[in-house]
């Protein structure tokens, strides 16, 4: 489904930010914008901005920050489009959904086997609380799961022999759609049978509350279940792909959002007990080991995680995959650590909420939890297994994305362990290489004539895709771009007609911004903050870039003529923008000059040592033209990094 531009303008124009953000946060006008509590992260002091005339919000404590559109996507885990049809019918607004006949097709086919879920979700909530339930109504009572909780989450029951397909037939189902839906199967003689008897059901709901899929429990039996597997799970369907879901998100975002954190526990029974003894920010992967595409869904919510898996080998297992997984998708990671014997549901039973609670308060490092199972295995009494123990931290460190982080990490460890500290990041950066892959450069698209070069003396156009995972954006960077948000035309000018390179910006990011933004200088279009916003719609990190740079470097400068191409008169960020670009500049020149001197230090012959004084006067000539005050046309001091 697609919605035209001009609509998806008319319905942003339609819902004024201030508005919107209002019904969900209590807002307070102070100055020319409004302040509240972030609905995104727990605060007491209020930190969340919100700028009606640039129609934009930003977080000071969390980070987050965008658009309306945004705003309903981050706060109600939409979709655009979701968001889109929420803000449009919010305003009274009809779309015209444009949709080709095989999307409108597969749209039909999925809102239909939407419906065979929820139907089968009622025909095993109605099971459970009828008398062929009996025996697993009383199971869940005797875990002490309270009929409230088991209502909010929609839990049944399967019975042996299940009648779901005839009962789904009566109401006018169809088989081939239950058969899509994953709860029924064809037999090999041809007939079909219900994939859920004798079993618990857990149903599964997306994080907008719709019933995607199922987990059958079995029921304990006292001649015990060897051959019947514990657990079955709805297979892949059009509508669920249980490597893309979490079980209890639904459930438990608003709590995740307002503690700040999420705990992640194993199966289903645990989040249902996490949940009842009131730790609502729970969620378990649904059917499977947990995935990065999960992570990344949990992430619209949190980036704190804490793991709280089984004490025996297999969750220890889990919790290691759990941690390397996390912090590779850049998560702050914990660990709770339950003593032998328990999980989250036995240990809630048998020592109660408050002994639950004091564990999750003695929470631990990813680094401290894996120490602790390294000493329980007797590896630090011997120097080889020692060693050995501290290369698996060390690994596991190197996947930290932010590397003032992994050094903090790596540090704590060097500590800890009396390890040498520089030996320690030694280590850590040979680790850092293996692990990291080589991702693909930022290349702009060829232009009609061949040429890729990235200058700015003519159009360029903004990439399709950023492959590139950069490096963070350096003060110096951000400010560069503040000043281009701020003063368009004055500080495009400036880098028009300087020498500056873009490739000297080590940030991807705030490179495809600026070469964007001068493309639409270029082209005569005006740029304004909601304009970026939706060119640069799914790509998140630009977005951030725009709405931390917007918010901090005022409102843009709409007239052109006020701006001059000199910087000496022109606004005060054209001359900030310039004495920017003398800095990077001089960076640069100091870099490629000590790497002539180095160069010199090696010739071998008279020619080559002539080839390279030569070269070293001139770089030396033009870092002591950049060095001249009579050149920089501003006062402003900016430190070269």
């Amino acid at each position: 489904m697609r919605i035209s531009e001009i609509q998806i303008q008319q319905v942003k124009d339609a819902n004024n930010i201030v508005d919107v953000i209002g019904e969900h946060v209590q807002l307070r006008k102070r100055g020319r914008n409004y302040v509240g509590l972030c609905p995104f992260h727990n605060e007491k002091s209020p930190s969340f901005n919100v700028q009606e005339e640039k129609g934009i919000f930003k977080c000071f404590g969390c980070g987050k920050g965008g658009d309306v559109f945004t705003f309903m996507m981050e706060s109600e885990a939409l979709s655009f489009t979701e968001a889109a049809v929420k803000l449009a019918e919010r305003a009274n607004i009809t779309l015209d959904l444009v949709a080709n006949d095989k999307e409108n097709e597969e749209q039909s086919e999925r809102e239909i086997l939407h419906n065979t879920a929820r139907a089968a979700a009622g025909h095993y909530f109605k099971a459970l609380r009828a008398p062929e339930g009996s025996v697993a109504l009383a199971y869940l009572r005797n875990r002490k799961l309270s009929d409230d909780l088991l209502r909010k989450f929609g839990v049944g029951y399967a019975p042996e022999p299940s009648n779901l397909q005839e009962t789904l037939s009566a109401q006018g189902f169809q088989s081939e759609h239950m058969e899509k839906a994953g709860i029924i199967s064809k037999s090999s003689s041809g007939g079909w049978y219900d994939r859920f008897r004798g079993r618990i059901i857990f149903p599964v709901f997306s994080a907008t509350g719709r019933i995607i899929g199922f987990g059958g429990r079995v029921l304990p039996k006292p001649q015990g279940n060897a051959d019947v597997a514990k657990y079955v799970n709805s297979p892949d369907t059009q509508i669920y792909h249980k490597s893309q879901v979490l079980y209890g998100l639904f459930q438990a975002k608003e709590a995740i959002r307002k503690q700040g954190f999420a705990l992640l526990v194993e199966g289903y029974v645990d989040v249902l007990a996490v949940f009842q003894g009131g730790f609502e920010n729970v969620v378990a992967a649904s059917g499977t080991s947990l995935t990065l595409e999960q992570l990344d869904l949990l992430k619209r919510y949190t980036k704190s995680i804490v793991l709280l898996f089984d004490a025996d080998q297999a969750g220890k297992n889990a919790t290691v995959r759990g941690i390397e997984l996390a912090i590779q998708a850049g998560f702050d990671v914990n660990t709770v650590v339950l003593p032998g014997g328990e999980d989250p549901d036995s240990f809630l039973r048998n020592q109660g909420r408050e002994a639950f609670a004091a564990q999750i308060e003695k929470q631990q490092s990813f680094i401290e939890t894996k120490a602790q199972w390294f000493d329980e295995q007797g590896m630090f009494h011997d120097p080889a297994k020692h060693a050995v123990a501290i290369h698996s931290i060390v690994e596991t460190i190197a996947k930290v994305p932010d590397p003032i982080k992994r050094e903090l990490y790596a540090r704590r460890v060097a500590t800890r362990f009396r390890v040498l500290e520089s030996t320690l990041l030694s280590e850590l950066q040979i680790a850092v290489k293996r692990v990291e892959k080589k991702p693909e450069r930022f290349q702009p698209r060829q232009s009609e004539g061949g040429n890729t070069r990235q200058d700015f003396t003519s159009s360029v156009d903004l990439p399709v895709v950023n492959l590139l995972i950069s490096e963070p954006p350096s003060e110096t960077e951000l400010t560069l771009l503040k000043t281009l948000l701020g003063d368009p035309h004055g500080v495009r000018n400036v880098i028009v007609l300087s020498e500056f390179s873009i490739d000297l910006l080590r940030s991807e990011e705030v490179k495809t911004v600026i070469l964007h933004l001068i493309k639409l200088l270029d082209a005569g279009v005006q740029p304004d903050t909601a304009s970026l916003l939706a060119e640069f719609r799914g790509r998140e990190e630009e977005q951030r870039l725009i709405v931390d740079c917007s918010i901090a470097g005022g409102e843009f400068n709409a007239n052109p003529d006020a701006s001059s191409s000199d910087a000496s008169d022109g606004s005060i960020s054209a001359r900030a923008a310039s004495q920017i670009i003398a800095g990077l500049m001089r960076k640069e020149l100091v870099r490629e000059l000590d790497q002539v001197r180095e160069q010199l230090g090696r010739a071998m012959s008279n020619e080559e040592m002539d080839k390279l004084m030569q070269a070293s006067l001139l770089l030396s000539q033009r870092l002591e033209k950049l060095k001249n005050p009579a050149t920089a046309h501003t006062t402003f001091t900016v430190t070269d990094e």
